[in-house]
C-alpha cells in the first residue's frame, strides 16, 4: 500500500469558548490596538455584539461574539457564564499551517480563559485512497452492500440519477449534533458548483494534490495533463467532546490508558492534526468486507431480496467477523487517541417534557415537603435544559446530574428527619441519572 510522503490535512472550522478578562473585549479595544474591525450592527440570539478582526492583507481573520443578552428567555437561569464570548477562526485563517497555535496564541495575548472547544472540523483531501481505491466508486460500492460500516450507521447521501447510472458525490454518517459528524464527498465538484475558495486550491497545489491551482490539473505517468477529483473525508468535533483515552504500550507490553483534555494543544500543528484523524478514522471510518453477500451479489436483483438474504445470513454476517476494508495507510509512529468514551449527544427535548410530566404527577400525588422540594429542584433543572436547547453553544449537561446527587445526599443526610419513606423516589432518581447520562 502507498503511503503518502505529504497529506492534504487542515483544520476546516475552529470555534472555541472563553470568558473574556475583566476589562472588555469589545470593538474598541482592538481597534485601539491597531486592528480593522467589522462590526455587525446586531448581534445573535445569544449575544449581543459581533465583529470581526481583518489582518494586514485586508482579509478576515477572528469572528468575535460576546456580551450575552442580560433580558430574554434563553438566560433566564443564566445559562452563559459571566463574561462568555466565542472566537472562530476566519475559514481562510484555517487553511494556514499554525492555525491552531493562531488561536492558542490570540487567546493567551489577549487574556482570554479557556473554557472548551465549541466545534473543530479536521479535513483531508486526497484523490486516492492510499490503498488506491477510488473514492467514487468506494462509495458506490459501498452504496451496493459490499460494506458495512463500523459505528455511526445512520447515513444521508446526495447524488445524482443519470441515464447511464447513478452518481453519488455526498455521504455523511450520524447527526451534526452527535459528538462526531462524519462527511465523505467531492471537494472538486463543491468548489466547482457550490463556491470557490482559492486558497483551498492553494493548498491542493501545495501538497502536490495539483501543480496548476487554477485550472486545477496534474501530469499523469505518461506526463499527460488532466484534472483530478479530489475528495474530502472531514471529521466535526462538536463541544460534547470534553476528554480523548489515550493508550499506550510500556516496555513490558503492559497496556495502560490515561484521560486527555480535548483542547488547542491537540490542533498546534499539523503533526496533531493527522494524529487525531488517524484516530477517528479508526473508530468513525472503519469498514468491514461483507465477503460472503458479495459472493452472491449477482443473484440478489431487489432490496427485498437482499434484506432477506442478510435476515437469513445473520450469523455470518456479524461485522466483527468480516475482515478490515483497509483505506488508509497511517504510519505507526503516530500517537493515537482511542475514541472510547465521549460525553453523549444532548438529550432530545421529548424525553425531557415526558420526564417533566411525569415528576410533576408525582408531585402532585405527594404531599411530603421533602418530596415535593425535591421534585421542584429536578422540575427547574428541566426547564433550565429545554432552555439551553435554544443556545447556539449549550451549556454542560452535567448540570442535572449534579443536582439529582446534590438531592439524593441532602435528603439521605438529614437526621432530624432521616430518610424512611420514599426510598423509590430517590432510587429512580439515580436511575434515571444512569439512563440519561451514561
Amino acid at each position: 500500500m502507498k503511503i503518502p510522503s505529504q497529506r492534504c490535512i487542515n483544520i476546516d472550522w475552529l470555534e472555541v469558548h472563553c470568558i473574556e478578562p475583566t476589562e472588555a473585549r469589545d470593538a474598541n479595544y482592538f481597534r485601539a490596538l491597531g486592528f480593522d474591525v467589522s462590526e455587525r450592527d446586531y448581534g445573535t440570539r445569544v449575544y449581543e455584539q459581533m465583529f470581526t478582526l481583518i489582518d494586514k492583507n485586508g482579509q478576515p481573520f477572528i469572528e468575535i461574539r460576546r456580551q450575552p443578552h442580560k433580558t430574554n428567555n434563553i438566560n433566564k437561569y443564566q445559562v452563559m457564564e459571566p463574561g462568555s464570548c466565542h472566537l472562530r477562526l476566519s475559514n481562510r485563517a484555517c487553511y494556514y499551517d499554525n492555525a491552531g497555535s493562531m488561536m492558542q496564541e490570540f487567546i493567551t495575548r489577549h487574556g482570554y480563559e479557556f473554557r472548551r472547544i465549541s466545534r473543530i472540523d479536521l479535513a483531508l483531501d486526497f484523490e486516492t485512497f492510499d490503498s488506491g481505491d477510488n473514492p467514487a466508486k468506494f462509495v458506490t460500492r459501498y452504496l451496493h452492500g459490499r460494506y458495512a460500516k463500523v459505528n455511526q450507521c445512520t447515513i444521508a447521501v446526495h447524488g445524482q440519477d443519470l441515464w447511464d447510472g447513478q452518481q453519488w458525490n455526498s455521504i455523511s454518517w450520524g447527526s451534526k449534533k452527535s459528538p462526531v459528524f462524519t462527511r465523505f464527498y467531492n471537494k472538486t465538484m463543491e468548489l466547482r458548483e457550490v463556491k470557490d475558495k482559492p486558497y483551498i486550491r492553494q493548498a491542493w497545489a501545495s501538497c502536490g494534490l495539483v501543480s496548476d491551482f487554477i485550472q486545477l490539473t496534474k501530469k499523469n505517468e505518461r506526463g499527460e495533463w488532466y484534472k483530478p477529483e479530489i475528495w474530502r473525508l472531514e471529521f466535526a468535533i462538536t463541544s460534547a467532546v470534553k476528554n480523548w483515552v489515550c493508550f499506550d504500550v510500556d516496555d513490558n507490553g503492559d497496556k495502560t490508558h490515561f484521560s486527555v483534555r480535548n483542547d488547542l494543544s491537540r490542533y498546534l500543528t499539523r503533526d496533531h492534526l493527522l494524529t487525531m484523524f488517524s484516530s477517528l478514522v479508526q473508530r468513525y471510518f472503519h469498514f468491514k468486507l461483507v465477503e460472503e453477500k458479495k459472493s452472491v451479489s449477482l443473484a440478489l436483483t431487489t432490496i427485498r431480496e437482499e434484506v432477506d438474504w442478510v435476515h437469513r445470513h445473520k450469523d455470518i454476517q456479524r461485522k466483527d467477523r468480516c475482515p478490515d476494508k483497509v483505506l488508509f495507510a497511517f504510519g505507526k509512529d503516530n500517537q493515537t487517541y482511542k475514541v472510547e468514551k465521549l460525553v453523549p449527544a444532548k438529550v432530545d427535548n421529548h424525553a425531557l417534557l415526558l420526564l417533566k410530566q411525569r415528576i410533576e404527577l408525582y408531585k402532585s400525588t405527594h404531599i411530603q415537603t421533602q418530596m415535593r422540594q425535591a421534585c421542584d429542584v429536578i422540575l427547574e433543572s428541566i426547564e433550565k435544559e429545554l432552555l439551553i436547547h435554544h443556545a447556539v453553544n449549550p451549556h454542560d449537561e452535567t448540570e442535572i446530574q449534579l443536582l439529582q446527587r446534590l438531592i439524593s445526599y441532602r435528603i439521605s443526610t438529614n437526621r432530624e428527619n432521616p430518610l424512611s419513606i420514599d426510598k423509590e423516589f430517590i432510587n429512580s432518581l439515580l436511575d434515571l441519572q444512569d439512563d440519561i447520562f451514561f
